[in-house]
């Protein structure tokens, strides 16, 4: 089985090489790791020079080109994960946690659901997913900063959508048609397993990077991408290529 973990970044460069570290040090032997670098223009190309790293960089065109780079470049995997650069793994076992709770429960897509819980609507699920040794917990909405899933979202879904540019709605528009391809298995919709997300700590947030940018041009690429993902999700279409750009 061939695994893969992205880390998607821009202008981190002062927190990249921990969560580099962080990643190598507790994924399984054999996982491509990749840093996707979305046109930085800080010192990101020192911190990623690291053994067995797999670098990407293209223009800075936003959250969606840039994790269009991390499907591009691991969608030979069976499983993947999309890592932000604000979240670092603080022990082994996290990766093999999303891994056999995907293959338990046919889900295949996995997100963060920090701080936005809803209660369980199906007994059944949570009993049998506990007997597995899992602990399922749910979001009424999908966060970006770690998706795992598996190679049969890149099948049916494909890409982002590469309309979006700069911050915001690209990741939730994606995760809507992976909704709509009923790759998320449970009708809470959004999914993920506590025993891995405890194992991690976030670092940062909004702190610099993509969101360091002066607030009327932060709201502008807001407003432009929440429009445009409005008209995306009315139109209903499931599939996007996968283009690098």
């Amino acid at each position: 089985m061939k695994r893969g973990v992205a880390i998607v970044t821009y202008n981190r460069a002062n927190v990249l090489g921990e969560i580099i570290e962080a990643v190598r040090t507790t994924t399984p032997d054999g996982t491509t790791i990749c840093i996707c670098d979305d046109g930085s223009t800080d010192t990101t190309s020192d911190a990623v020079k690291v053994p067995g790293i797999v670098y990407i960089r293209g223009d800075n065109l936003g959250v969606a080109a840039n994790k269009n780079r991390a499907l591009f470049a691991l969608q030979n995997c069976s499983t993947l994960c999309i890592i932000e650069d604000d979240l670092i793994p603080q022990s082994k076992g996290w990766y093999e946690i999303y891994e056999e709770a995907a293959l338990a429960s046919g889900i295949s897509h996995f997100c963060r659901v920090q701080n936005k819980f809803v209660e369980e609507c199906v007994p059944e699920f949570q009993n049998y997913m506990r007997s597995k040794g899992f602990t399922p917990i749910y979001s009424p909405s999908p966060r970006g900063d770690l998706t795992f899933i598996t190679h049969d979202v890149i099948e049916k879904v494909g890409g982002f959508n590469p309309k979006f540019r700069g911050a915001g709605h690209a990741h939730g528009e994606w995760s809507g048609r992976v909704y709509r391809a009923g790759l998320t298995g449970h009708p809470n919709t959004w999914v993920d397993i506590k025993e891995a997300s405890d194992m991690f700590i976030q670092k940062g947030d909004r702190e610099g990077g993509r969101w360091n940018l002066s607030e009327n041009e932060l709201r502008r690429q807001l407003k432009e991408n929440r429009l445009l993902r409005k008209r995306l999700d009315r139109s209903g279409y499931l599939y996007h290529p996968l283009v690098l750009t």
